[in-house]
């Protein structure tokens, strides 16, 4: 590898690494009051991040297809998928510490 390629491909590892958004995705099982909480919490998180955040909710009544494939045994649970590694939180998300270590510095 020439050290043209070598010092584009890490500038553009560093730009992909400060551009790279957080994918979350929350489980929930239908309109209970603990599967609302957590969609109130998770939201109110990631509004008052500066980060990018994707965040993509899932009920589980209605696609239970998706809970094994994501190793879902608990609702509500949030899911970091990106940035790696992949990471879960379980509960109603109160716990703001719990939901601040998700960020990756």
């Amino acid at each position: 590898m020439s050290d043209w390629t070598f010092a584009r491909t890490r500038l553009v590892d560093r730009f992909m690494m400060a551009t790279s958004r957080h994918a979350f995705t929350l489980f929930i099982t239908g309109s209970t009051p603990r599967s609302l909480r957590a969609v109130a919490n998770v939201r109110a998180f990631c509004e008052s991040e500066p980060a990018v955040f994707d965040l993509e909710i899932v009920d589980l009544y209605e696609h239970p297809e998706r809970a094994q494939p994501a190793n879902i045994v608990v609702s509500p649970t949030l899911v970091r998928s990106n940035p790696k590694p992949v990471r879960l939180l379980f509960g109603d998300m109160s716990d703001k510490q719990q939901l601040a270590s998700l960020r990756v510095e």
